[in-house]
């Protein structure tokens, strides 16, 4: 048994390191996105579709998420505001961004924010107010929300290396919650683990029960969905959410097809098991 464990133990590490190896730092070589429809209209005629990426920030994913939301009657956004030091730095960095790229001057923006994105633009809205941001579309994950933990405690090294300091932050900091006030709410629950969520498993499910109701999520809300997702593929599969993230913003709600009860199976069995692709 003490061997199996070992065996375990090593063959995670190793495939940890090459996943560090192989996929890019939270920010190298990442650049702006910066998509804009018609530059002879004014910024205060157009909307603008703003995403922050998490953790899972990447040249693919900006790809994809440039391919599905690209010339959908908005400009886009998607900016490098990461920043490894801290999430107040994350905060500032976004705001430069907001500056920068004159975003004040829409009539509204409409964010699709992951994991880290909705910590910091949560915490941006709770210092500066919520001035033209109209849509916030969410991507919420009762496991995911685990990973930065479980990387800061138990694969430090590594975590330190691939996203700096701010991950320990992030681990230690509670959900920023906001008012809905005049903001549309809406919130997309993933519903698979990752793989990395799957290989500690046992030391995720004793950080306490997995609560996929909604409202264990304290974020007040418009509407709700589920998606069969994990984490990974949130930055791939806008075959899936794409449609869902555009009719929020559109009418400040989900599709009439949208699943509103949650997937009655294990989260943390692959989702090829169950049949899906």
């Amino acid at each position: 048994m003490a061997f199996k464990n070992n065996l375990f133990s090593t063959l995670t590490v190793i495939y940890l390191l090459i996943v560090c190896l192989i996929s890019p730092h939270t920010s190298f070589g990442q650049l702006d996105v910066v998509r804009i429809i018609d530059q002879s209209i004014d910024e205060s005629k157009k909307e603008a579709i703003l995403i922050l990426p998490g953790f899972g920030d990447s040249k693919k994913g900006r790809k994809n998420q440039t391919k599905f939301f690209d010339n959908k009657g908005y400009d886009l956004f998607i900016p490098v505001y990461i920043n490894e030091t801290s999430l107040e730095k994350c905060v500032e960095d976004y705001f430069q961004f907001y500056v920068k790229d004159s975003l004040s001057k829409y009539k509204k923006i409409h964010v699709f924010s992951y994991i880290i994105g909705s910590w910091t633009i949560n915490n941006y809205i709770n210092t500066y107010g919520v001035k033209n941001v109209a849509t916030i579309v969410y991507d919420r994950s009762p496991i995911q929300e685990r990973a930065p933990y479980i990387v800061n405690r138990y694969l430090t090294r590594i975590g330190k290396f691939k996203f700096g300091p701010v991950l320990k932050d992030l681990a230690e900091t509670s959900y920023p919650v906001i008012k809905k006030d005049s903001i549309h709410i809406g919130i997309l629950i993933e519903s698979k683990a990752t793989k990395i969520m799957r290989l500690y498993r046992k030391k995720t499910l004793k950080m306490g029960v997995l609560n996929w109701h909604v409202d264990s999520l304290y974020q007040p809300y418009d509407d709700y969905c589920y998606t069969w997702l994990n984490h990974d593929q949130m930055y791939n599969r806008f075959d899936v959410i794409g449609e869902e993230v555009l009719s929020f913003i559109k009418t400040g709600q989900f599709t009439v097809e949208a699943k509103r009860e949650r997937y009655n199976w294990n989260p943390f069995k692959s989702y090829r098991k169950e049949g899906l692709k």
